[in-house]
């Protein structure tokens, strides 16, 4: 199986979300994804752009790093921002089982990656920080990989 990748740069604060989102979407008609993982994969990055936008970059926004590639059968996903460092292990865990009513808004986000995707590390350094998602054998086997002129 040949292995396909994309990348995309953007700027700017939420008004982005729409553009990574069609990001998305093409990269995973390109590459042959299974149709019932491409909601998984759509809500995992606009879940994680989202949260750099807010708070890594004060809800500004800023510069987002893109990179959606396949290997085999499993899609990886780089997301690289410049923004405030971001450790995991301090964010709490939300309480999913209390009433819909006693919960907070919000602090969801780093749970559907989790929950959504088979592998997500983060890595932070002075360069800014770094997200790899990957979600294993969903790329339909003998799919052929489109070209950007139609083919």
């Amino acid at each position: 199986m040949r292995s396909f990748a994309r990348e995309v740069s953007v700027s700017g604060g939420a008004a982005v979300l729409p553009d990574i989102i069609e990001f998305i979407a093409e990269a995973c008609d390109e590459s042959g994804v299974d149709p019932a993982a491409r909601f998984d994969l759509t809500l995992a990055v606009e879940e994680a752009c989202s949260n750099v936008i807010e708070h890594a970059y004060g809800a500004k926004g800023g510069k987002l790093e893109m990179r959606y590639e396949t290997r085999d059968r499993d899609v990886i996903i780089t997301l690289h921002d410049h923004g405030r460092p971001f450790n995991p292990k301090t964010v709490a865990r939300p309480d999913t089982v209390a009433p819909l009513e006693k919960r907070p808004i919000g602090g969801l986000g780093l749970h559907l990656m989790y929950e959504l995707m088979d592998e997500v590390t983060f890595s932070f350094h002075r360069h800014g920080n770094t997200l790899v998602m990957v979600k294993h054998g969903v790329v339909l086997e003998g799919a052929r990989l489109a070209t950007r002129d139609g083919g």
